[in-house]
């Protein structure tokens, strides 16, 4: 049995716990909430600029940009925090930044392009001598390398141009799945790859590591508590779990059992002062205090400095661990407005960014088929205010968020991720849109040029009126023609078509259904290519994520997903990579199951939903993953799972074995019976340690021995 304990992250200094006990308690205004954005101090502001969990922050020294990866998505940021681009995180992307696929690549990460290229022609470098060899490869600003059953080769990218280079000879030294420890390396699964020997030179991007909030690491605190607001008494796993622990619990640590009993402490609004160089910014912060002292263990301290010498420092707010546990969600609810990532800068060192609202304000918004997972995005660019005068930069913003992820039952709520977008209240001279649907295209661009007079008497006209002022663009197929498209301007109830709106595609025009791809077949080579190498294990998610919430084709494909699935999870398994499975599992239950779980086509399909649940029962319980285990009994197996139907001897197997870990003896005879009607022998049984407690019980002995 375990029992859970609270994560610790970080000490605070001692002068933090005593604090509170002189002064006058501080005024409201003083300590805003950070996600309030106006924490601030005569000369540094702390400014939130992305909602949501960020999962890395990666530093590009040439441009003085930083990389958030966060929702499935790349945010690029200036060193101030202004978002000037972003992108769907794409298939084949490596730890280096660069998409590098057998077929094309892509740096955006380096370049801002969005296009796929294609490659130069390949150069044979298995003439080369290792000294060769390797200066070769320092010669280029980027490398990675990739391997199949007979070949091997390098690629490479220098001065906006990739090549591929064979080194076959080289072949037992590629590796595709190299370990890296860093924080993001497990979060974000890149491919990792290396040559035996090599070591690159050359770093196009610097991952900045993530530190306690409240210590600078030399044991002197950035942070001090003022004042704490109590919100919420916490009972680690709610009031079963207390109950639990402090009878069978205490009755375990009184044997000598390790792990800790569940703890209740406060949670609440710490007012908080920040010390960044001589000023102090105040905000409050909803944190625990335990045992006395205060501890800031969802929010993470992030230095780019090292990399880009003076830089600002940037923090993050992320959920809670385990938010499936009991309590979790109450909590979530006091501070998940917070929850994100937020730059430390000087004053008047960015534009103020809001959500659209004020006078004057406006937004884009799309209206037309899904997208599903993808973001409807767009430059926006500018009218000069006034005739010679320079117009303002231009803006990056979504039109339209992805599909809501839906919630799935034992796996805790789900964070949307959403930029804080500039106010935007200058006229609009033009858009370049960006969308897609699948991971298998392209982006669609569409460019969108405005008349001057017209749009500004338009926006006069609506400006002032009920409800925000939105530019609406209507497109009512994503790859049909341009005459159907319209632009209008929209307030409440008024709306006014802006007429002289010109529209075109950029570089890829609309496109007949018959020239789509074979998304089926994509994803049957996605899923051998994830066979020959753990690295190529994303590009099968998203193409599998991507076919399970296009409506349009779900109930058609969803026999082939699920078959795709249960293959892959099999395959790891039978290598006793579960972190790979477990992957596959969370993955399934979150982005696919739920949009294709209804369409049960037929009996194959069926089977496969068995399998991907005996599977994931094999290795879930061996792994402690008990939350995963749960989920799939909860949503694959059901309250209507009738074991007298069953055909899979296997399934039966290991939840007869899950049954007996979790102490229910009724359902563990049922499921044996069952088992052995399918053909599986008592010796399985008898010799497994899953059983070890039945050993010598009646019931057992005489359930797996009975005749069949």
């Amino acid at each position: 049995m375990h029992l859970s304990s609270l994560r610790r992250f970080g000490v605070c200094a001692a002068y933090a716990l005593l604090s509170c006990a002189a002064g006058a308690k501080p005024s409201p205004q003083e300590y805003p909430r950070l996600s309030e954005n106006l924490a601030a101090s005569p000369n540094l502001q702390v400014r939130k600029v992305l909602h949501g969990e960020v999962e890395g922050l990666f530093a590009l020294p040439r441009t003085q940009q930083l990389v958030a990866v966060a929702g499935g998505y790349l945010w690029k940021f200036t060193a101030q925090g202004e978002l000037q681009d972003t992108l769907r995180v794409p298939g084949g992307i490596h730890t280096s930044g660069i998409v590098f696929t057998p077929h094309y690549y892509s740096d955006w990460v380096y370049s801002g392009d969005r296009r796929r290229k294609p490659y130069a022609p390949t150069v044979d470098g298995n003439r080369l001598s290792q000294a060769e060899l390797f200066a070769e490869l320092d010669r280029a600003e980027h490398v990675e390398f990739g391997r199949n059953d007979t070949s091997a080769w390098a690629y490479l990218l220098s001065g906006g141009k990739a090549w591929i280079l064979d080194i076959t000879r080289q072949r037992d030294k590629v590796d595709t799945y190299c370990r890296q420890r860093t924080h993001s390396a497990e979060k974000l699964g890149w491919d990792a790859t290396c040559l035996g020997g090599y070591h690159p030179a050359r770093k196009g991007w610097t991952e900045i590591e993530p530190g306690d909030f409240d210590s600078t690491g030399q044991d002197i605190s950035r942070v001090k508590v003022v004042d704490f607001d109590r919100r919420r008494l916490h009972l680690e796993e709610g009031l079963s779990g207390q109950l639990l622990g402090a009878t069978v619990g205490v009755a375990l640590k009184a044997l000598g059992v390790p792990g800790n009993l569940p703890s209740r402490y406060w949670f609440g609004d710490a007012h908080t002062q920040l010390r960044v160089g001589r000023d102090v910014l105040k905000f409050k912060a909803f944190i625990p205090k335990e045992d006395g002292q205060f501890r800031f263990p969802n929010m993470a301290w992030w230095d780019p400095s090292p990399v880009l010498p003076g830089a600002n420092p940037w923090f993050t707010v992320h959920p809670r661990s385990y938010l499936h546990h009991p309590g979790e969600e109450a909590l979530l609810r006091h501070y998940e407005k917070d929850i994100g990532l937020y730059v430390v800068r000087p004053r008047g060192a960015a534009p103020g960014q809001a959500t659209g609202r004020g006078p004057g304000a406006w937004r884009p918004v799309f209206t037309g088929p899904s997208t599903h997972s993808y973001a409807v995005s767009a430059n926006v660019e500018f009218a000069a205010a006034r005739p010679g005068e320079a117009a303002a930069p231009a803006a990056h913003t979504w039109l339209r968020s992805p599909d809501e992820r839906k919630r799935h039952a034992g796996m805790g709520p789900q964070i949307p991720v959403q930029a804080l977008w500039p106010v935007l209240q200058t006229v609009p001279s033009a858009l370049t849109l960006h969308w897609r649907t699948s991971s298998e295209e392209e982006d669609t661009q569409l460019r969108i040029e405005l008349p001057a007079s017209e749009t500004r008497a338009a926006f006069e006209r609506l400006q002032g009126g009920k409800g925000p002022l939105e530019l609406v663009v209507q497109v009512p197929d994503l790859e049909g023609p341009t005459l159907g498209m319209s632009v209008l301007l929209r307030s409440g109830n008024l709306q006014q078509a802006l007429p002289g709106a010109r529209m075109a595609y950029v570089d890829n025009p609309a496109r007949p259904a018959s020239a789509r791809k074979s998304s089926v077949q994509a994803l049957r080579d996605a899923n051998a290519a994830a066979q020959r190498s753990p690295g190529a294990l994303p590009a099968f998610l998203q193409i599998a994520q991507d076919l399970a919430q296009d409506l349009q084709r779900v109930q058609g494909d969803a026999s082939d997903i699920t078959h795709a699935y249960a293959q892959l999870i099999n395959h790891f398994n039978g290598r006793e990579d579960f972190a790979a499975s477990s992957r596959l599992v969370r993955h399934y239950l979150a982005q696919v199951y739920p949009s294709m779980g209804k369409y049960q086509r037929d009996d194959k399909q069926v089977y496969n939903v068995g399998v991907i649940a005996s599977q994931t029962l094999a290795f879930a319980m061996r792994t402690n993953e008990r939350d995963l285990a749960e989920a799939v009994m909860t949503t694959l197996i059901g309250q209507g799972f009738d074991p007298a139907v069953q055909t899979n001897g296997t399934l039966m197997y290991n939840l007869a074995c899950y049954y007996a870990l979790t102490s229910d003896k009724a359902r563990m005879l049922e499921a044996i019976t069952n088992a052995r009607r399918l053909g599986k022998p008592p010796a399985q049984f008898l010799r497994d340690t899953d059983f070890d407690r039945y050993r010598q019980d009646a019931e057992f002995l005489q359930t797996v021995n009975a005749p069949t």
